[in-house]
């Protein structure tokens, strides 16, 4: 069969309500990858649509759509990302009413049945898909029931039907390598218009789910458990990686950094072979934080590390359940630094206790690190994240609201989402306009003869002055 799989755009990366940047081709989609690789295992042609990195109008879903026998599409929970994935299912259904169309993902899993009602799917995956789609394509060629495969739901005659629910057990090896080659067409790494990356980029992930409970993530209730690759497996796919031409590598996983045999392991077989990469490492854990590890892995090649901070107070780092503390933060970020890595960090403002003297507790312990980088986003209820049930629980959200502002005027924190706007906006001009941190990137820039956070910074100023609330 030829199948179709679109990736929608993420539409913008939003700070707070009404103030968002776009996204760009920042990193391919590793999940459609996997997908892909195993339908091409099964003999299907596969093709795949990233709408990061090109636009999608009518015209080119109708080209793409040409001689297809079904389409799938990965849906985000984020309201942006609904609404550009409602959009590309309508003008599916407009160009072509009867293609069978499948939708998968943490919407999906979180969500089926709105997810199916919303988006015109005939077919809904919940959980992991990896298992399920060429069942599913040897049901839709008639060698099978939809109905004999877990984990899935399907429209029969205006009726949705929900199959039986049953452990997925894979073991991550089996899997073959993401079909990388399908999206060659497109070239990743880029950041408010700049290419940051070296190369030709690509990501790669050691593990799926997250081995933590932060109260504020719901992502335990569509990837429930962790589980992880053995690291022969990952070496041999970085050596296919390297053999491909790629240049920078990203990984892209929560539990990266909390194997530190692992790491030194997989840090040691990059410099054995020499494969010249340029190195990030995405929502890196401050608590695994090691000299040892950051010597591997400057050695290795790594150019970027992300840290997921969120508060600069431990009251709040408690209340969150994240399991670190302001001296492990501090330890890490300027580890980081010694090494010559860019560093960039991720916050939180506006939980439900949060007080302003938490916030400027956070703006503060953010300017006083040596971040290049940094990022205050507006608090929300995730749905089925442990804060957003609590809420629930207490009859302060419904159970059909999945992303909800702690408003004060219903209750849920101490300001308004008119408030909250207004301080998130202002902890990012904070941070990008301290003189303190234009010094220290620049002298780092003219160090290494490295300027892409100097004009990264630029255009993030640029945008917070010109954004309209």
């Amino acid at each position: 069969m030829k199948v179709l799989l679109i990736h929608p755009a993420s539409g913008g990366m939003e700070f707070a309500e009404k103030f968002s940047v776009p996204i760009d081709p920042y990193l391919p989609p590793l999940g459609i990858l996997y997908i892909s690789s195993m339908l091409e295992k099964n003999g299907h042609t596969v093709t795949v649509v990233d709408c990061n990195a090109e636009r999608f109008t009518k015209d080119s879903c109708k080209k793409a759509l040409k001689d297809c026998d079904a389409v799938g599409m990965t849906l985000y929970c984020h309201p942006f990302e609904q609404d550009n994935s409602t959009y590309i299912a309508n003008v599916i259904r407009e160009i072509d009413a009867d293609i069978p169309f499948i939708v998968g993902g943490p919407h999906s899993t979180l969500l089926p049945e709105q997810s199916m009602i919303d988006h015109k799917a005939d077919i809904c995956v919940k959980g992991r898909g990896e298992t399920v789609i060429n069942p599913i394509m040897d049901a839709l060629k008639g060698k099978k029931n939809l109905s004999s495969i877990p984990n899935i739901a399907y429209k029969n005659k205006g009726n949705i039907i929900h199959t039986k629910t049953e452990p997925i057990r894979v073991n991550f090896d089996d899997l073959p390598y993401p079909s990388r080659h399908l999206v060659d067409k497109y070239d990743y790494g880029y950041m408010q218009g700049l290419k940051i990356a070296k190369g030709r980029l690509t990501s790669i992930i050691t593990s799926r789910g997250c081995v933590n409970r932060c109260n504020f993530c719901n992502l335990h209730a569509y990837i429930p458990d962790c589980t992880f690759r053995s690291v022969e497996h990952v070496k041999k796919e970085i050596e296919d990686i390297s053999n491909k031409g790629y240049k920078t590598l990203t990984f892209v996983d929560d539990n990266f950094m909390i194997r530190k045999k692992t790491v030194l392991e997989i840090m040691d077989f990059i410099i054995e072979n020499k494969f010249d990469f340029r190195i990030w490492i995405f929502g890196a854990r401050a608590a695994a934080a090691d000299k040892v590890i950051f010597e591997k892995m400057r050695d290795a090649g790594t150019d970027i590390i992300n840290f997921g901070i969120e508060s600069g107070s431990q009251q709040i780092l408690d209340y969150y359940n994240k399991k670190l503390t302001l001296t492990q933060i501090k330890f890490a970020v300027n580890l980081a630094k010694k090494m010559g890595f860019l560093t960039t960090g991720t916050f939180m403002i506006g939980a439900p206790i949060e007080t302003r003297e938490h916030i400027n507790q956070t703006i503060s312990f953010a300017s006083h690190l040596p971040l290049d980088a940094a990022i205050f986003f507006a608090f929300h209820y995730t749905y089925k994240s442990p804060l957003w049930q609590d809420a629930v629980n207490d009859g302060k959200i419904r159970s059909d609201e999945y992303r909800v502002v702690p408003d004060k005027k219903i209750g849920l924190g101490n300001f308004t989402s008119e408030e909250l706007f207004k301080i998130t906006k202002l902890a990012n001009i904070h941070f990008f306009v301290n003189p303190k941190r234009w010094m220290r990137t620049y002298i780092n820039a003219v160090k290494y003869n490295d300027y892409r956070l100097v004009l990264q910074g630029y255009q993030m100023v640029k945008k917070i002055f010109t954004q309209k609330s």
